[in-house]
């Protein structure tokens, strides 16, 4: 009888072992999902940390945005866009008050894109359809085709969403500038433009819709899909007395010889410096993006006019440090230099008092705390997500249309049917999925004596 005790008690005991290691197995094999709550191991070194904000919680009577469930949703309907990023649309606001001033409805004239060379294209929405009208000299060269591309992918991902919310976005047609300076025609002129940034001393861009850039889709090869970066910069999540103490940038100093160059000499063999200009004919300093995540500071530069790197800095938990800044892109007037919700360090554009900042947040981790704090919260967690840039697309659909044309989706076209001609009424352009297969370097349409494959 104690013989039998002892063995089912022996087999018990096997049981649970075999169970706990399967446990240990299973939490070793199982990745898990990326988190954008912003929360942190234990600090290496103990120290007092600045607090952060208690998540949102969710009651049945009352919805609320919610960072680790809502992140990633482009399907939110407008009402909880609203609730959720109640600050978003400040430049869609800004545009359409400029049109309605004026008292100018925008014409299809307007929208014409032959003031520019190159490197824009007008696309219609339909019945929560994307169509491409035209190209001007966009895929004739890489760099403006891939802009395009994922620019018409972001739109087509919002309208999906729309799709998903049960919303039908209102009929639209635009014209979309792919490069970093839209060179739109100043004085009186009426022609209206959806581009990355606005100078803000230029007036005359006042009338430009600012969208939010190409690399919130992608940005190979130096960052991945903008998703998948903000999971990538996550992983280096830490208190900031555990970071490597420096300021860390890298860039070519040639696209802003000004700011660019007095930030190199300014932190030229200082202890407090990882900053450095990469040679891209012989890139050997090279660093991603993540990586950039490691350290206490990061710096922000522009370059020909706004620079992209801005976001993708922004998903570090890290400081970031900006001079004052010429251009502005759609999320710029979130950022805030000084207060209680101070998400960065405003500096000058000569950099003169770069170190003396450094100095001041680097004797003073509490504060820098809470400065990394607010910045991941505000944008990484809230405003820089795939929700967030979904729904400033739906909004700036629904304001552009009250300040611009109905435009006509129909056109008749005559054709040669078994070599009898016929004239059919059909929907005008191409679709996105059409324009995605679109070979070679010929604009579309093609124009006359072409061929469009090249």
């Amino acid at each position: 009888m104690q013989l039998n005790i002892w063995k089912g008690a022996c087999a018990f005991l096997f049981v649970v072992v075999l169970f706990q290691f399967y446990l240990i197995i299973s939490e070793t094999r199982i990745p898990k999902a990326p988190s954008f709550t912003h929360t942190r191991p234990a600090p290496e070194n103990p120290a007092p940390a600045a607090p952060v904000k208690e998540a949102e919680t969710f009651t049945p009577d009352a919805w609320s945005y919610n960072s680790a469930r809502d992140h990633q949703n482009i399907g939110l309907t407008s009402a909880r866009c609203d609730t959720a990023f109640p600050d978003l649309y400040y430049e869609i606001d800004r545009a359409a008050s400029v049109w309605k001033e004026r008292k100018h409805t925008i014409s299809r004239e307007d929208i014409g894109i032959d003031w520019r060379g190159d490197g824009a294209f007008q696309a219609l929405i339909h019945d929560n359809q994307l169509r491409i009208i035209r190209t001007k000299n966009t895929w004739q060269q890489h760099g403006y085709k891939r802009r395009a591309l994922y620019v018409l992918a972001q739109l087509n991902r919002a309208l999906l969403g729309a799709a998903a919310a049960g919303e039908v976005v209102p009929n639209i047609e635009f014209s979309v500038c792919v490069d970093d300076m839209s060179l739109i025609p100043g004085g009186n002129d009426t022609h209206s433009v959806w581009t990355f940034t606005r100078q803000l001393s230029v007036h005359s861009q006042d009338r430009q819709w600012i969208i939010p850039d190409f690399n919130f889709y992608a940005a190979p090869p130096r960052a991945s899909s903008f998703i998948e970066q903000q999971r990538r910069s996550s992983v280096h999540d830490a208190y900031i007395m555990d970071k490597i103490p420096k300021a860390v940038w890298r860039g070519a100093k040639w696209t802003n010889e000004y700011v660019r160059g007095h930030l190199l000499d300014v932190s030229n063999g200082k202890e407090w410096s990882d900053i450095e200009e990469v040679n891209w004919d012989f890139p050997n300093n090279t660093m991603t993006m993540d990586d950039m995540c490691r350290y206490m500071f990061t710096v922000h530069t522009e370059g020909r006019s706004w620079s992209g790197r801005l976001k993708f800095l922004l998903n570090c938990d890290s400081v970031l440090i900006a001079h004052k800044l010429d251009w502005t892109a759609e999320f710029y007037h979130l950022l805030k230099s000084s207060g209680p919700d101070q998400n960065y360090i405003k500096v000058n554009r000569e950099f003169s008092d770069l170190e003396d900042q450094i100095k001041k947040y680097l004797a003073n981790p509490n504060a820098a705390q809470r400065i990394a704090d607010n910045a991941a919260a505000t944008f990484r967690s809230r405003y820089t997500s795939p929700a967030a840039e979904s729904c400033y697309w739906r909004r700036l659909f629904k304001s552009y249309s009250e300040v611009s044309f109905t435009p006509e989706p129909f056109e008749m076209v005559t054709r040669n049917r078994s070599g009898e001609e016929i004239t059919e009424q059909q929907v005008r352009g191409i679709t996105y999925e059409e324009m995605l297969l679109w070979d070679g370097e010929a604009n579309y349409p093609p124009e006359e004596g072409t061929d469009p494959s090249g």
